[in-house]
């Protein structure tokens, strides 16, 4: 039986943001602050290219006005060390490349460049976890 690799990755930095209401942000996704919600801590959604702010580390669904009381979610975002990234199955970018991402995923398949601080995040390795592909990725 394999054993599960989330052992291999190492947390460094992680800060709180917000997620709203209406959306859903999957764990092991790469986010990027919405910048037009001014908020403190700030309020993210799925990185598309560009600067981003780290790794959403949890699953957040959308909340259910009807049956839901609506108020700020937090969410935990990774943004430095060895980082899981869940990626594209029919895309997985290869190690020693700069991570590129489209809908907060890691692919080759459309995607754009992210760089963390101004920093180009690289990745490390290709990985499966309970049949989902992921790459580790190194943040500065």
């Amino acid at each position: 039986m394999a054993t599960p690799v989330y052992g291999k990755q190492f947390i460094r930095f992680a800060e709180t943001a917000l997620v709203p209401e209406t959306a859903d942000l999957n764990q092991f996704t790469v986010v990027s602050i919405a910048s037009t919600i001014p908020t403190e801590p700030p309020t993210v959604e799925y990185a598309t290219g560009g600067e981003a702010m780290g790794v959403n580390q949890s699953d957040i669904l959308a909340v259910d006005p009807d049956r839901a009381v609506t108020f700020p979610r937090l969410a935990t975002i990774a943004t430095s060390g060895l980082l899981l990234v869940q990626a594209d199955d029919k895309a997985v970018p290869a190690q020693g490349a700069a991570l590129t991402v489209t809908g907060g995923i890691a692919s080759t398949s459309g995607a754009t460049a992210v760089t963390i601080n101004g920093t180009a995040p690289t990745v490390r390795q290709q990985v499966v976890i309970g049949g989902v592909d992921h790459v580790l990725v190194s943040f500065n």
